[in-house]
């Protein structure tokens, strides 16, 4: 045998790379959010995640625990892509254009009507969501409030996140409308900033994202 390929064999076999990890780690997130949101999360077990990420029962339990820890994972894996990675340079429009971009996307409406309907039965789901999504987004608006208008303003944080929701937001929930659009997302972020009297006339002139940025 071809001493590479041998090489090759061995490294495969062996205990995976870091890099390697967090491909893996991907890997099973991106699988699990269509079953949880398919199943539910009482009906998604972790051998239908498993199956859909090509992985064994032992490696989900290795890398997140157990179904609980899988699931937290993937909420804030989620939380983050609509707050988490800024954009050079960040605006508060831009910020919050992206949360009303992503919160109102599909699959965070997928994943917020299965928490609501699982709540009963699974009270941690509905906490896990509140901290590690909601209360995150309310910081990273309090971080870019204080950065442009100064402390004092930072308590408006809450007060916007709300806004950056709105009546479009439960409206989504009951399926009375579809996932917002990019072009959509920055109306109702200028209209959200406007009415806490925010509103950065240089960033109307610039929308804060495009339909390709998710």
């Amino acid at each position: 045998m071809d001493p590479a390929t041998t090489a090759h064999t061995v490294r495969r076999r062996g205990r995976p790379t870091e890099a390697g990890r967090i491909e893996r780690r991907g890997q099973i997130l991106d699988a699990a959010l269509p079953i949880f949101l398919g199943y539910g999360f009482g009906n998604a077990t972790v051998d239908r995640i498993a199956v859909a990420a090509r992985v064994t029962k032992r490696t989900i339990y290795s890398y997140f625990g157990n179904k609980d820890g899988l699931f937290t994972e993937m909420q804030r894996r989620l939380a983050a892509n609509v707050s988490g990675e800024s954009m050079v340079p960040e605006t508060l429009e831009s910020l919050a254009t992206r949360i009303v971009y992503g919160l109102h996307s599909a699959q965070m409406i997928g994943l917020h009507r299965l928490v609501i309907a699982e709540s009963l039965r699974f009270p941690e789901l509905a906490r896990n969501l509140h901290d590690n999504g909601d209360m995150q987004h309310i910081r990273r608006l309090a971080d870019q409030l204080r950065a442009e208008h100064g402390p004092a303003v930072a308590t408006r944080a809450e007060s916007l996140y709300a806004l950056l929701l709105g009546e479009d937001y439960r409206r989504r929930l009951l399926g009375l409308l579809g996932p917002v659009t990019a072009a959509e997302a920055t109306i109702h972020a200028q209209s959200a900033l406007a009415l806490i009297c925010l509103t950065n006339s240089a960033d109307v002139e610039h929308p804060a994202i495009t339909e390709n940025d998710q």
